[in-house]
């Protein structure tokens, strides 16, 4: 949430911030002075449910995509056959390639 910030003819001012069980609870005044006519302060109270924070699930190697290395510019890097690793991957290791599956063509029939 987003606490609105003083300018020149508003003045914000937080009394309080706490947490109640599952909600943050705010206190907000507001001071106008723009127009000697029109001053006024408000007094709100803001409430926002808090978010409960998620852990980061940590990806193994086992579980990781293989991804492409790339140079300065963005561009992918070729292997180099003279070496035993393979500098086109992250990690030295390509992933296995997928077969396709056969497409059976189908069967026509000639009527007489």
């Amino acid at each position: 949430m987003k606490i609105l910030e003083s300018t020149s003819y508003l003045k914000v001012e937080v009394l309080s911030d706490t947490v109640e069980g599952n909600e943050r609870v705010i206190h907000i005044r507001k001071i106008c002075t723009g127009n000697p006519a029109e001053q006024f302060i408000t007094d709100s109270v803001v409430r926002v449910p808090v978010v409960k924070e998620v852990e980061e699930v940590k990806v193994t190697a086992t579980t990781k995509q293989p991804v492409r290395a790339r140079n300065k510019r963005g561009h992918y890097v070729k292997d180099d056959p003279t070496t035993p690793e393979n500098e086109a991957w992250v990690g030295g290791v390509a992933p296995k390639r997928q077969t396709r599956k056969k497409r059976t063509r189908k069967s026509t029939e000639v009527r007489k």
